[in-house]
């Protein structure tokens, strides 16, 4: 075996396993590496990707390693500007591209099998030679995990890692801290490393991989309430840990970590902005806790959040009063469900606590705002901003039915009416969401849809429930049922929900530079925890709720056992205890197309996904007690 040295900044994931791996392998900083004789070695890696920017490698280090290169000896060199004849400029950031196999050298894969490097860089080279491509890159490869290597898409390229001259081995992308940048698929990039590895050593050998920085439970079975009692108390602790409050939740709470890893350092980017939904459904998370254990500070803390939301998010006067704010930044614009999500948690105070809410009339301000702003037929446009809106504009919305047939803009909308109305608000509103329900089911499953197919289904769970519980009207029960049967073509044995998008018809399907499906082909092993599966734990605890049907505790048990068994674990304390938009049920890893303008794979979204997961695992307990 190859004696290697190692040079690099710092110590990082490709040198500690090639250390492992290779015995008598020597690891060398740059700044103590002035003096190395390089004559005693027999290959060398050269690893720049753990730099703040590309390798600039030293002029009397780099005479040396061309040497080395020119005497016939392997030389890995990875994110380095410049060796031998080709340099370059600074490196790109490749947020929404995708690595692509082109050869037949590694073992394990296959020609057109993608791979992620989440957010990475890249350098693009001046006069690099003719070379073998090994990888890549591509931007928006509109294929799950394979893509024929020789689709129209993929004329246009650069090259991410190739061999030249036989001996000479560059890579032009981060991968030397592949363990902290999470690249995915995991087992595929394994693949890649110990061709790599095996290159240097010059000879195959088998690496010992580090576990993964994300690692998740087994199986998807609930046996005891104590699975889901610790996956609540971890996904609790993630807030505080991953510093979502704002001012301990006075200033609302964090929209959540961005799908953007540093491939050099492994630092998850955080969302800084506040949106009312996310706080709200945070502090639903907590006022969940404080109903089910009698966790008092859990209640403060709900109560705190309720407090920002209703005196700083919510309009308290003029033509607009009662308007949810969506965000610190879009301040003046509603999205029906987002608000909401937002007071939702409110509307579940009111109904199932003695107590009730202290700002359930406010609630109530918030539902009649937007009912004035809803068509006849029930359904309300996907959004309004104030800037649009003048008294008769408004009129012209309550007058004529021009909103959209999407649950993904009206399902949790009707869901808090049907709340509203339910705690003493005006009937008004639940007949508002009983004519959206009804012109919805009307059209489905070819209404209007945003993502998938499976999340107008996953959306439609929680109202159709709250609707039939307040009605009791068979028809209620049977759009309920046609929708969870229906729901049933994509149930996988996980217990998850499979993304799927008959005639992919979502407004969102396969789409680039903008907001985008995880779908790229019906069939794909596929769930999302942003916008289908995740709604389902609240959604089928209240159709038991309301139905009393064993049916529906056993499909909670079901999805629950799901939550549990894809909750991340790890020692990074700003993800342990999170859930991730993405979840690949074949690999049982984080994985899915990264094209999303802001929401891919690896994005942790504190309201929409980690806070109505907890609301939906904890409000089981609710229906039970009721039943």
């Amino acid at each position: 075996m190859n004696k290697i040295l190692i040079l690099s900044h710092a110590a990082s994931d490709l040198s500690d396993l090639i250390l492992g791996t290779c015995p008598g392998a020597e690891f060398i900083p740059f700044a103590d590496a002035a003096d190395v004789c390089t004559d005693s070695y027999d290959a060398l890696a050269i690893l720049g990707g753990n730099g703040e920017t590309s390798l600039t490698i030293p002029p009397h280090l780099r005479v040396k390693a061309e040497a080395m290169a020119d005497a016939g000896k392997p030389v890995f060199c990875e994110f380095a500007a410049s060796f031998r004849c080709f340099y370059s400029g600074e490196p790109e950031r490749m947020t929404h591209h995708r690595l692509v196999y082109r050869d037949s050298l590694i073992a394990g894969l296959t020609a057109g099998d993608v791979l992620d490097g989440h957010c990475n860089n890249c350098i693009a080279y001046y006069f690099a030679p003719a070379c073998t491509p090994i990888l890549t890159y591509h931007n928006y490869v509109c294929a799950h995990d394979h893509i024929d290597p020789e689709h129209a898409s993929l004329k246009n390229s650069r090259n991410a890692l190739w061999l030249t001259e036989g001996n000479l081995l560059v890579c032009a992308f981060r991968l030397c801290n592949f363990r902290r940048a999470r690249l995915a698929p995991e087992k595929r990039w394994q693949s890649v490393l110990t061709y790599v590895i095996s290159f240097l050593a010059g000879e195959a050998v088998a690496p010992e991989f580090p576990e993964p920085v994300c690692t998740f439970a087994k199986g998807s079975i609930v046996r005891t309430s104590d699975d889901v009692n610790e996956a609540v108390r971890l996904g609790l602790d993630w807030f505080r840990n991953a510093d979502m409050f704002v001012n301990g939740g006075r200033g609302g709470v964090c929209e959540g970590l961005s799908h953007h890893i540093h491939a050099g350092t492994g630092v998850q980017q955080r969302v800084n902005q506040v949106r009312t939904d996310c706080s709200g459904e945070t502090g639903g998370a907590f006022l969940l806790d404080w109903m089910t254990t009698g966790n008092e500070e859990s209640r403060k803390l709900f109560e705190t959040i309720e407090d920002f939301i209703f005196t700083y998010m919510q309009v308290k006067d003029g033509l607009h009063r009662g308007m949810m704010r969506w965000s610190e930044t879009a301040w003046l614009t509603c999205y029906q469900d987002d608000a909401a999500r937002a007071i939702l948690p409110t509307l579940l105070c009111q109904n199932f606590t003695e107590e009730g809410s202290r700002h359930f009339a406010d609630a109530v301000e918030a539902c009649e705002y937007m009912v004035n702003t809803t068509g006849p037929n029930g359904l309300r446009a996907a959004r309004t901003d104030v800037a649009n809106l003048t008294e008769d504009s408004m009129k012209h919305l309550r007058e004529n039915n021009t909103g959209t047939s999407a649950a993904h803009y009206n399902g949790f909308y009707h869901a808090a009416l049907i709340l509203c109305s339910r705690a003493g608000g005006p009937e008004k509103y639940r007949k508002t969401a009983e004519a959206g329900l009804r012109s919805i089911m009307a059209l489905y499953p070819e209404n209007t849809r945003e993502t998938s197919e499976t999340e107008e289904m996953c959306r439609l769970i929680l109202p159709l429930s709250a609707l039939y519980e307040v009605t009791k009207d068979p028809e209620h029960l049977a759009w309920l049922i046609r929708v969870t049967n229906d729901l049933e073509k994509v149930h996988h044995e996980s217990g998850g929900y499979l993304e799927w998008d008959t005639g992919y018809r979502a407004n969102c399907s396969r789409r680039e530079a903008g907001e985008c499906a995880l779908l790229a082909e019906n069939g794909d092993p596929v769930v999302d925890l942003l916008y289908s599966t995740n709604w389902l734990p609240l959604g089928f605890a209240y159709a038991y709720l309301a139905t009393g049907d064993e049916r529906f505790r056993e499909k909670w048990l079901d999805v629950a056992g799901f939550m549990v068994s894809c909750q991340t674990r790890s020692t990074d304390k700003t993800i342990h205890g999170s859930w991730t938009r993405a979840f690949d049920v074949s690999r049982w890893e984080i994985y899915g197309v990264p094209h999303d303008i802001g929401w891919a794979p690896c994005c942790v979204e504190s309201g929409w996904t980690v806070g109505e997961i907890l609301q939906g695992l904890q409000f089981m307990k609710i229906a039970e007690r009721m039943k």
